[in-house]
């Protein structure tokens, strides 16, 4: 894959961006720089107050360079400018998120990037001037981002700087799908998704909802999906990994293209807690509008052979060993499906339930729906099913889920897909000083066939 293949998709986007909103320039001098770097989130996420008239021609959201001089020489970071508001009655404030540190690391290589001898007589000029905010001209804003992209080390940041302008705000697609399964993984570990990773890898030319997560100055690094470092992967099924960490425990989120690990297990998450020794996986289904005569709008699910081969290999990997003399779990069932309405916006509330409910739900007669289908609502189901907030509190109190032998039993087999080069969305918990809590991907034959029951 050559350079101009893998920078095509996030790299237009952004030049779009700064054709209709021009790249803004933030300049601090050594004084107010020193003050922001101590701040609780440094340069990385930040915001700054200043006369209105300074801020007349920034329109955000916009990509934007911060640069600042400090005692050891020119620092810059590439962020997005994200919100501005008044404050006072002399003054507007603007946000800065998702800013990290880039290269050239001083105006005049800036300046030395600029090949066009009229651009660069008008960049100079600005950044030479004491202005605190500068916003450069449409032209100039995507000549400068071209140049900045063409530093390998540089893609990385500018492309989680501005990936979040693209998150999908409604359930109408797999991108949807994916995003809220990673805001789940980051809830069941006790975060939101505003917390920050401490690294990121993306991959090439692969989108990820990883892209859109926060994350700490300096983590983010993009690379071929076949390079993941520590990982043995033949394919490029791998678009993205996040490093969380909290107290003494780490998560670790995968994102990868939908192929065979749900063509094994028929999910689309799994939340594997090493802590608790327990593991959960979740198919997404998507719930369709149903206009009733005189009466509210109902929501269906309409089953079909796919969902029949999903529950199929479901079922196969079902297994359920005796729980351990001291272990405890109100259910130790694995498998659950989510129900989420088409069209609806991510954060509303979803509908979690088991497999065998769902199951009993679907031969009940007054859960019936028209042609065949199976009313999901919270009113059909009369209260009768999980709610996102409480299902994950279980997952992480480890009442729910497979016990320790079935989890280790369930372990092996995804570790031994995702040697393979399968997976989808894969949230690992651990304790920090466990280590790599994908193991098995570099050592060890698995006892399992990862193949068994894909063909439902």
């Amino acid at each position: 894959m050559n350079t101009r293949t893998v920078q095509k998709s996030w790299l237009d986007d952004l030049k779009a961006i700064v054709q209709k909103k021009p790249l803004v320039v933030f300049q601090f001098d050594r004084e107010e720089w020193s003050r922001l770097q101590e701040s609780r989130r440094g340069a990385n996420e930040f915001t700054i107050a200043r006369s209105h008239e300074l801020f007349e021609k920034v329109r955000v959201p916009t990509a934007c360079l911060v640069i600042g001089k400090g005692d050891d020489g020119s620092d810059v970071y590439f962020g997005l400018a994200s919100s501005r508001s008044a404050v006072t009655t002399l003054e507007s404030r603007i946000k800065v998120k998702r800013a990290q540190h880039i290269q050239p690391s001083s105006k005049s290589e800036i300046i030395k990037l600029v090949t066009d001898n009229a651009h660069t007589r008008n960049l100079r000029d600005r950044l030479e001037s004491r202005e605190s905010v500068i916003a450069l001209s449409p032209k100039l804003s995507v000549h400068l981002v071209e140049k900045l992209a063409e530093i390998e080390s540089n893609r990385g940041a500018m492309r989680a700087a501005i990936a979040s302008l693209s998150a999908p705000k409604y359930f109408r697609g797999m991108d949807a799908l994916q995003e809220d399964a990673v805001h789940t993984a980051l809830r069941a570990f006790g975060l939101s998704p505003g917390d920050q990773a401490v690294s990121l890898e993306l991959a090439r030319g692969q989108d990820t909802a990883l892209a859109r997560i926060n994350i700490m100055e300096d983590s983010v690094v993009e690379h071929d999906a076949r390079t993941f470092p520590d990982y043995e992967l033949t394919g490029s099924d791998i678009t993205g990994r996040a490093v969380f960490e909290k107290g003494h425990e780490r998560l670790e989120v995968f994102t990868a293209n939908r192929r065979p690990l749900e063509n094994v297990f028929g999910v689309d998450l799994i939340y594997l807690n090493v802590t608790r020794q327990n593991i959960v996986m979740v198919q997404y289904k998507m719930l369709e509008p149903h206009e009733r005569k005189d009466q509210d709008k109902d929501w269906v699910y309409r089953p079909d052979a796919k969902l029949d081969a999903e529950i199929r290999r479901m079922r196969k990997f079902a297994k359920q060993h005796t729980p351990g003399a001291y272990e405890y779990r109100l259910n130790p069932q694995v498998f659950y499906l989510k129900f989420v309405k088409r069209g609806g916006a991510l954060g509303n509330a979803g509908i979690v339930i088991p497999i065998d409910h769902f199951e009993r739900l679907r031969a009940d007669p007054s859960s019936k729906g028209p042609r065949g289908a199976v009313r999901v609502s919270f009113e059909s189901l009369a209260g009768r099913y999980l709610r996102q907030g409480p299902f994950l509190d279980l997952i992480r109190a480890g009442y729910i889920g497979a016990t320790a032998e079935t989890t280790a039993y369930l372990r092996e087999l995804v570790e031994a897909v995702v040697k393979g080069n399968r997976a989808v969305v894969g949230a690992i918990q651990s304790y920090r000083e466990e280590g790599d809590v994908f193991s098995g991907i570099r050592g060890g034959e698995s006892e399992f066939d990862p193949t068994d029951g894909a063909s439902g």
